[in-house]
């Protein structure tokens, strides 16, 4: 029996899939991979100024004062914040727990909810 071939395309940008698939389990699992990417390029940077922040009272003071720097600390905050709370989401999908359409669509939107809660609150928490 011969092989079907598939007329699929197997890479696509990233701007077609998105005007492709907009629905909010799609957006979650692309933004999710994003999350992780800033994670993944600011955790040097993090480290780095956590190692210059604990040099010294006032290496600290210096370091935090900056309001760049605290911006930088809350982007890295609500990219921890929205992959924690979408990775359980993915976890629960893992599961069985949110396979169907209905479901998975509701938990997409209890985690944007929550990750918005998480994200506004860290601002607060970080900036002022």
């Amino acid at each position: 029996m011969p092989a079907v071939k598939s007329n699929r395309p197997i890479d696509l940008p990233l701007s077609q899939v998105i005007s492709v698939n907009r629905s909010p389990i799609a957006i979650a699992s692309i933004l999710h991979r994003i999350s992780g990417i800033i994670l993944f390029l600011l955790i040097p940077v993090m480290l780095w100024l956590l190692q210059n922040s604990l040099a010294s009272p006032e290496s600290f003071a210096t370091v935090f004062d900056n309001v760049l720097v605290r911006f930088l600390a809350w982007i890295f905050v609500a990219a921890i914040a929205y992959h924690f709370v979408m990775g359980i989401k993915h976890l629960f999908a893992d599961m069985g727990m949110t396979e169907e359409l209905k479901s998975g669509r509701a938990a997409s939107m209890a985690s944007f909810v929550i990750s918005a809660i998480l994200i506004v609150a860290s601002f607060v928490w970080v900036m002022f």
